[in-house]
């Protein structure tokens, strides 16, 4: 009897340390869990040197683009990522490729996701970036000193994607200009599914190439109110943190170019 009762003593307190261990190991899980979305605007390309209008029209990397791809790329040497991401674009799939290449992380799949694409800008696809501003501007009745202190990049996908109703020139040909609402649910559609799946898998740090307004509008979406500069175009190959934890989005840094910066240092063998 007295043996019984001993082993009901030591059952009842492994219960017991067990009921207060899981808890930590809970916390631990959880906060293995976490996952850092490094966004990258893409390498210059062709077309952002004639300054024309780049959305889901697209154009290779110019010599500038890979360097600064591949400068970028060393930067990243010693931040091991768990994931490579791309959107279908030609020009972030070229960049995440060199990046892959010059970090030493050939080894991880290049996973595509047609939801990370730059805005679509319908019948203003490769025409002049002058000609889309000022449109844009006088559209909203504003002088473009005026209009730029106004940007947001909601309000300007709404404005394009109206005025490319109004032009109606390549109605029922092509794919029309996206207001807002499509571009904010494509984009943190395809970041929440990245991040949660990642989530799932434990955690870590994850690279997304992507575009510069696309990036801009995830940070706007992801932290209205920021005092970023959204109007301005992000750097090519910069990058914007944003953690994900808890089921939430927190935006960290916004067109970093430290990780260019050190790549250019190790290429010229500076500390």
């Amino acid at each position: 009897m007295m043996l019984k009762n001993i082993l009901r003593r030591v059952c009842g307190l492994g219960l017991i340390a067990l009921c207060f261990s899981a808890p930590a190991a809970h916390a631990e899980k959880s906060a293995e869990a976490e996952v850092h979305l490094y966004l990258t605007r893409h390498g210059k390309t062709m077309l952002n040197v004639s300054d024309r209008v780049q959305g889901w029209s697209d154009a290779v990397l110019t010599p500038d683009g890979i360097a600064v791809a591949q400068d970028l790329g060393r930067g990243l040497k010693d931040t091991p990522f768990a994931a490579i991401y791309s959107s279908d674009s030609g020009r972030a799939m070229e960049t995440a490729r060199v990046v892959q290449q010059f970090s030493g992380q050939t080894q991880l799949p290049l996973q595509i996701d047609s939801r990370l694409r730059e805005f679509n800008f319908g019948s203003y696809e490769a025409d002049l970036n002058s000609t889309l501003w000022d449109d844009a501007a006088r559209f909203d009745g504003l002088p473009m000193e005026a209009w730029l202190k106004q940007f947001t990049p909601k309000r300007f996908s709404n404005t394009v994607a109206a005025m490319d109703r109004q032009r109606g020139t390549t109605h029922g040909k092509t794919w029309p200009a996206e207001d807002y609402a499509t571009i904010s649910k494509r984009l943190i559609g395809g970041l929440t599914d990245i991040a949660s799946q990642q989530a799932r898998k434990g955690g870590g740090k994850v690279l997304v190439v992507s575009h510069g307004l696309a990036i801009a509008a995830v940070v706007d979406a992801l932290a209205p109110g920021n005092n970023y500069p959204l109007h301005k175009p992000l750097a090519n190959a910069s990058i914007t943190e944003v953690v994900y934890r808890g089921g939430r989005f927190e935006v960290l840094t916004f067109n970093e170019l430290k990780y260019v910066k050190a790549g250019q240092a190790a290429a010229k063998g500076t500390p």
